[in-house]
């Protein structure tokens, strides 16, 4: 015969219950706590925008600008080349810090922010 202190060596019905009620609730506020960080998640990390440059029109400008001086040819082709590593490093700069992704005009018809003249003017020494 069991002491009054001592608990019976099998589980009933109600402690089984109780344990599946706990487990569901320990279960549920997981989910919820994942849901609440999605959503603070997004909150404060949103979305890149996008936005467009006329890659074309910058290089157009600069290889014009570049023709019409008295350079050499491999001059002339060093300048080009330098200027599109700078025109590259500064889109990938810009990209990052404001959290943009640049697309060429061309590939987008409508719907995103064109940022050349910004990109032009910071290209300026």
């Amino acid at each position: 015969m069991p002491l009054l202190s001592q608990a019976p060596s099998h589980p009933t019905s109600s402690t089984t219950l109780r344990t599946l009620i706990r487990g569901f609730l320990i279960a549920l506020l997981l989910i919820g706590a994942n849901v609440a960080a999605m959503f603070v998640w997004r909150m404060y990390d949103p979305a890149p925008r996008l936005v467009t440059v006329d890659l074309g029109g910058i290089m157009q400008t600069f290889i014009a600008g570049t023709a019409e001086s008295d350079l050499s040819d491999d001059d002339k082709r060093a300048r080009t080349e330098t200027f599109a590593r700078e025109l590259d490093r500064a889109l990938q700069g810009l990209a990052a810090r404001q959290r943009m992704i640049i697309l060429p005009a061309p590939a987008v018809i409508a719907g995103a922010q064109d940022i050349t003249e910004a990109v032009e003017k910071g290209l300026k020494p």
